[in-house]
C-alpha cells in the first residue's frame, strides 16, 4: 500500500521502502543528529506480544498480520502514543535532569547557569556561595555525565577541579600500661 510521505524539497525516498529499511533509516538519522527517544512501531507491538505470551507453542499470536497492524494503528491509544510518551518524559523531568547534569541549570534552584561546570560546579552564583563543600564532594562530578563520581587526584578532582576532601588520620586512644 503506497503512502504519501511529505519530505523537504529535493529529498526523495525509494518507491518501495520496506518498514525494516525505514526503521534503519530513522535509526541512522537519529544517530547522525544525536536524537534520542523510543521508536514505536509494529516491531514493538510484536515484542510486547512476545513478552505477554502465555503459550510458547502458539507462534501465531506473536506475529501481527497486516490487517491486525492496520487495526492497531487506527486505535485512539496508538494515535496518542507519541503525546503519552512526551507527557511521561515531562512528568519524569528527564530533560530538566539532563540540563542540570550538563551544568546548564542549577542543581539546587533550577535557574540558568552560565560558565563551564569546572567554574560553577553545576550551581548558580547564589547557590554556589551558600553550598557546603563536603556535600558537593559527595555528589557526582559536575564535569561528568551526571552519575560519574569525582576522580580525585592529589588535591582536586581531575575533571572539575573541585578541591579534594581533606583526609584526616584517625587517631585511636590507647590505654597506657601501668
Amino acid at each position: 500500500m503506497p503512502m504519501f510521505i511529505g519530505l523537504p524539497h529535493g529529498v526523495s525516498l525509494p518507491r518501495n521502502l520496506a518498514e525494516p529499511d525505514a526503521r534503519h533509516l530513522v535509526t541512522v538519522l537519529a544517530r547522525t543528529y544525536q536524537w534520542t527517544g523510543p521508536l514505536f512501531g509494529r516491531a514493538e507491538v510484536e515484542a510486547y506480544l512476545h513478552d505477554q505470551h502465555d503459550h510458547p507453542d502458539n507462534p501465531s499470536t506473536l506475529t501481527l498480520t497486516d490487517a491486525d497492524w492496520q487495526r492497531i494503528r487506527q486505535t485512539a491509544a496508538w494515535r496518542n502514543l507519541a503525546s503519552t510518551a512526551r507527557r511521561a518524559v515531562t512528568a519524569a523531568d528527564t530533560i530538566g535532569q539532563a540540563l542540570r547534569q550538563a551544568g546548564l541549570r542549577c542543581a539546587e534552584c533550577d535557574s540558568p547557569v552560565t560558565g563551564p561546570p569546572t567554574a560553577t560546579w553545576g550551581l548558580c552564583p547564589v547557590c554556589l556561595n551558600s553550598a557546603d563543600l563536603a556535600e558537593l564532594q559527595r555528589r557526582p562530578c559536575p564535569a561528568g555525565d551526571g552519575e560519574t563520581p569525582h576522580s580525585w587526584g592529589d588535591n582536586a578532582c581531575t575533571n572539575c577541579a573541585m578541591p579534594a576532601p581533606v583526609i584526616r588520620p584517625h587517631l585511636t586512644a590507647v590505654v597506657t600500661a601501668a
